[in-house]
């Protein structure tokens, strides 16, 4: 017969057996972690309150120089602008439409739901580089089926090109980036409607409640939470724009397209202005830091 004090003391066994477990098991994850995010982002953070260049062994301490170089460098507001810029365009056109695919998708369409569906994700598992060059080739003035398009149907192409303009060269990347990320969204939303009880709709329809006005007062209510988590996970990947950026306009023309990702890589790459490239990079950081609090928050409360 075991006594109270063996019993304790396996208990405490198997809690310490348990830990030493996980421990094992989250070492990797942790290790890869460490290297690859947490050291580089205090580098990061390090090197902003100094002035070095690429190549420079010799660090110069400057405080904080470099964010109020920022506070008054115009290009970083153009920057932050334009990210805030993709950032609702992005929510607008991804989540947008793509809840209105899901819901066609879920109701709508009787046959064919698996081609549709595949056929509207097949470009998010495109590389986005892939995704910007194939655009790239469309909106060339030259040899892009876009302008023909335009022309087809008796209308004038702009004269500086659809990324040439600065007027039109930031929501050509929306429309890029829309292209390739509302499928996800569609997915992500599709999922919520799907678990939507289907007695719900039954009942409503005896009160009459049909077509748009269920959508508005039944399915928009019960995927809240779905529809909270993606935007914040667009709004996210509209601060980390990078590629589509980099691959269709290098921030041109006149800064125009100019994101903070790409101002980042000018400043320290280009320019090899690496304290002050920190600087901005510190900023984005915690920028994401607070959005993906949010979103954990969020998706505990879901």
């Amino acid at each position: 017969m075991s006594t109270p004090g063996t019993t304790a003391q396996a208990e405490r066994g198997l809690v310490l057996s348990s830990a030493f477990s996980s421990a094992i098991l989250l070492a990797p994850a942790l290790i890869i972690c460490t290297v690859l995010i947490f050291v580089p982002a205090l580098m990061a953070v390090v090197g902003s309150f100094n002035a070095f260049s690429l190549t420079s062994t010799d660090w110069d301490f400057v405080g904080l120089a470099n964010y109020a170089r920022a506070w008054n460098d115009p290009v970083f507001w153009v920057a932050l602008k334009n990210n805030l810029i993709i950032v609702f365009g992005s929510v607008t056109l991804q989540v947008g439409i793509g809840c209105i695919l899901a819901a066609l998708l879920d109701r709508g369409i009787p046959k064919g739901q698996t081609f549709f569906r595949t056929l509207i994700f097949m470009p998010m598992v495109v590389s986005s580089v892939a995704v910007a060059l194939i655009w790239l080739i469309i909106f060339d003035p030259n040899v892009g089926i876009l302008n023909e398009l335009v022309k087809a149907i008796g209308l004038t192409p702009p004269q500086l090109g659809w990324l040439g303009d600065p007027d039109l060269s930031i929501w050509m990347v929306l429309i890029v980036a829309a292209w390739q990320y509302t499928g996800f969204m569609m997915v992500l939303i599709l999922a919520g409607l799907q678990g939507i009880p289907k007695e719900l709709y039954e009942a409503a329809a005896l009160d009459g409640a049909r077509g748009i006005k269920a959508f508005w007062h039944i399915t928009l209510p019960a995927i809240r939470n779905v529809l909270i988590v993606a935007v914040l996970i667009t709004t996210i990947g509209g601060f980390k724009l990078f590629d589509f950026i980099y691959v269709l306009t290098q921030g041109g023309p006149a800064n125009s397209t100019q994101v903070l990702g790409t101002y980042i890589f000018l400043q320290g790459f280009s320019l090899t202005n690496m304290g002050y490239a920190n600087a901005i990079a510190v900023v984005l950081l915690v920028i994401a830091v607070i959005l993906g609090w949010i979103q954990l928050k969020v998706s505990r409360s879901a």
